[in-house]
């Protein structure tokens, strides 16, 4: 009978040891990130270079640019007659690339392909801040299009004067 009880006493305490374990263990994970200011900047930084700087989001946005953007706001994703095989690849090589991503580094890395695209883009005056503005606003609704999860639309500025080149 002691040894029962002995045996039942122990049973509890090394399952009482091993809750207390996991418990402690889940609370002294954490993101270091988040606990450091310039950490998640960084690590979307880090992303965006690992990333090869989202090179497919930056050919749909460059095709965009020289579309002209047919008067609209938002990209026309059906208007692409350049090649629309190939419209449809790139698209998908670029959800695919937005996917791989963190969900917080989602939109910082789309902003930062975007200023690339927009830095190199072509053009003069008026036709250079209006192929910004489609560069941006194809860059805002990416994450929508390629339905990023926990990510609808970016929130950043479109650009509207010529600073932003």
């Amino acid at each position: 009978m002691a040894n029962k009880l002995f045996l039942v006493c122990a049973t509890l305490a090394l399952c009482f040891l091993l809750t207390n374990a996991s418990i402690y263990r889940t609370v002294v994970e954490f993101d270091e990130d988040t606990t450091n200011p310039m950490g998640p900047r960084q690590r979307c930084q880090r992303e965006f270079q690992q990333s090869q700087h989202l090179r497919a989001c930056q050919e749909l946005m460059r095709r965009q640019a020289r579309q002209g953007g047919r008067g609209g706001d938002e990209y026309d994703w059906e208007e692409d007659m350049e090649n629309p095989q190939r419209r449809q690849q790139v698209l998908e090589q670029c959800c695919n690339e937005l996917r791989q991503e963190d969900p917080a580094c989602v939109c910082p890395t789309l902003q930062q392909a975007a200023r690339s695209v927009s830095i190199q883009g072509q053009g003069q005056g008026q036709q250079r801040q209006s192929q910004a503005r489609q560069i941006y606003q194809t860059a805002k609704h990416l994450p929508n299009v390629c339905r990023i999860q926990q990510v609808d639309v970016c929130p950043f500025q479109i650009p509207s004067g010529p600073s932003y080149y």
